[in-house]
């Protein structure tokens, strides 16, 4: 070969082997995005230190699943239920966006009697995909009742102990903070934790003053970002404020937003794992 025609050949090769390269990345991301991480659940564990907490509740565990859309009972569902199984998990919440159309429901009978199989107590609210599917609250509470759990919307209800409010999803549905804090105050224990459970966390944004804090806020409905690059999370869905993930200090309280089990619109998740919240009540020495 000519030396002339050797020196034009290597910028090919070099743009070939670039581009070979950038195909098999975007390969191993795709594969990564679409068939690992969807499936690959992480259980985080929290430690809540409370100035007040009653003896009986010194180590009372509680597990946050949100935006699960659920489609069947898979990897994760199973994941779920062993991590509520292994912690003792004494009350799991469902923080919305857990079935998003009405042949969901029998899914929806199967993770819930398997959480009070594994000893939890279940309580739910509403996310924006239940609005939209057309569940009522009604309907959807009676359909809770009759596996053994509660829905609470507006409302307040004691759970083992814990007081948990929640609101209806402030993107989709219509919070009624008065009814709320009518039904916190009939409900209120003595140093009772109080725990507040809402979807979209954009309504963290909007807390009357008159709201009292709360020891601890739990919402989803961001998915983490679902397809992130790092830190940066370019698609976060209307209702999410300026929310994406993790803890935060809100008007509420301590809050904390979780990624979610599922997947919505793209059934894909890329550097953001599926996620199991579970958090664990300590007094403060």
């Amino acid at each position: 070969m000519d030396p002339d025609d050797r020196q034009e050949l290597k910028p090919r090769l070099g743009r070939r082997r670039l581009l070979l390269g950038a195909g098999a990345l975007a390969g191993a991301g795709a594969l990564d995005a679409f068939a690992i991480e969807p499936a690959w659940l992480e259980v985080s564990h929290h430690v809540l230190t409370l100035d007040r907490l009653p003896s009986a509740l010194e180590g009372f565990t509680l597990a946050q699943v949100t935006d699960a859309h659920l489609r069947s009972l898979g990897r994760v569902e199973r994941g779920i239920v062993e991590a509520v199984k292994r912690a003792q998990v004494q009350l799991v919440v469902l923080t919305g966006d857990i079935v998003d159309r009405s042949a969901g429901l029998p899914l929806l009978a199967e993770l819930v009697s398997a959480l009070r199989a594994a000893g939890a107590e279940v309580v739910a609210t509403l996310g924006n995909w239940e609005h939209w599917a057309g569940f009522t609250a009604l309907g959807l509470s009676q359909e809770y009742a009759r596996l053994g759990a509660r829905l609470v919307v507006n409302e307040c209800v004691v759970a083992r102990g814990v007081v948990v409010a929640a609101t209806d999803d402030g993107y989709a549905g219509a919070p009624r903070w008065d009814h709320t804090l009518a039904s916190l105050a009939a409900v209120q224990g003595a140093g009772a934790p109080r725990l507040l459970l809402t979807h979209s966390p954009a309504l963290f944004q909007r807390v009357p003053e008159q709201v009292p804090r709360f020891d601890l806020a739990l919402a989803g409905h961001t998915h983490g970002g679902q397809l992130v690059l790092g830190s940066f999370a370019p698609l976060v869905p209307p209702g999410s404020g300026p929310y994406v993930k993790g803890f935060y200090e809100t008007r509420a309280g301590r809050a904390y937003v979780s990624r979610g089990t599922g997947t919505s619109v793209i059934a894909a998740r890329f550097m953001c794992r599926p996620e199991l919240p579970v958090f664990r009540l300590t007094a403060r020495r």
